[in-house]
Parts: structure tokens; sequence; C-alpha cells
């Protein structure tokens, strides 16, 4: 049961970053403190694949832990995705 809890936080942990970048990087405030927490928040997110596989050696066969880690991955994608387009959008 304990591997099982640490293995749902440490999945939440993308997520939650995932979601607190995309909500300051797109939000009117614009402060050192803001770019401090965007600039934190990035790593953790874009490392979820990294929290899915830590989760998935904890506890394998529970569906809570698979389904935060698909989320993780898409944690992942969509950070990569985002500064894809702001390459692309500088490029042209």
């Amino acid at each position: 049961m304990v591997k099982k809890t640490v293995a749902i936080v440490l999945e939440i942990i993308p997520i939650a970053s995932a979601i607190t970048f995309f909500t300051l990087f797109f939000s009117p405030y614009d402060s050192q403190l803001v770019r401090t927490i965007i600039n934190i928040t990035v790593a953790p997110a874009l490392l979820g694949f990294v929290f899915f596989f830590i989760g998935r050696a904890l506890v394998k066969k529970d569906k809570a832990v698979l389904i935060l880690g698909i989320f993780d991955w898409l944690a992942t994608v969509s950070v990569i995705g985002f500064y894809i387009l702001a390459i692309l959008s500088i490029g042209m």
C-alpha cells in the first residue's frame, strides 16, 4: 500500500507541473517570481516519462498508476510540442 501511494504521488508531480507551467506561461502576470516558477516547473513536466517508469517499477498492475502514467507522457509531449511550436514560430 505504501508503494502504491508513493507511485501515485510521484506520477502526479509532472501533471501538476505541466498544468502550472501552461497556466503561468499564458497568464498576464510577468514578474521574476513567475519566471522562476515557470523555469522550475518545466523540468518535471518535461521528465514525465521518467516518473512513468518509476511508478510502473514500484507498482506494476495498478490501473490508477497506469492512467496517471499516460498523463505523464501527455505532459511530456505537450511541453515538447509547445517548444517545437515556439521554435517554428521564431523561424517563420
